[in-house]
């Protein structure tokens, strides 16, 4: 068996630790929404599921730990699917798209 190089292996566990994280996200949101998860089509949920990888790399760990997905209601998931789609598009930067979901954030920490 081949030898695998360290840092290809810690590119892997970083990777492995991204799509769980994400994972786990959209499970507590499809879990929130309830039967409102099945307005969503399979190109929303993967524009979802990209945003958020993209959110996950740009945002500390601290950080992404403190966001409540399960307080996000199906106009905010509209919302982050349409940033999604937007980025899918390259109609809108990373860096836009980051700040337009940690006001999302935000919004819902503060309860407004």
């Amino acid at each position: 068996m081949p030898e695998v190089p360290r840092d290809e292996i810690g590119r892997r566990v970083f990777q492995l630790k991204q799509q769980r994280s994400v994972e786990q996200a959209i499970a507590i949101i499809r879990t929130t929404l309830g039967e409102k998860w099945m307005g969503f089509s399979e190109d929303d949920v993967n524009a979802l599921r990209m945003i958020l990888e993209e959110l996950w790399l740009q945002t500390p760990r601290s950080t992404w730990k403190n966001y409540s997905f399960s307080r996000l209601t199906y106009t905010d998931i509209q919302t982050i699917t349409r940033i999604g789609h937007s980025r899918m598009r390259d109609l809108m930067s990373k860096k836009e798209a980051t700040n337009q979901l940690n006001q999302i954030f935000q919004t819902i920490a503060s309860g407004f």
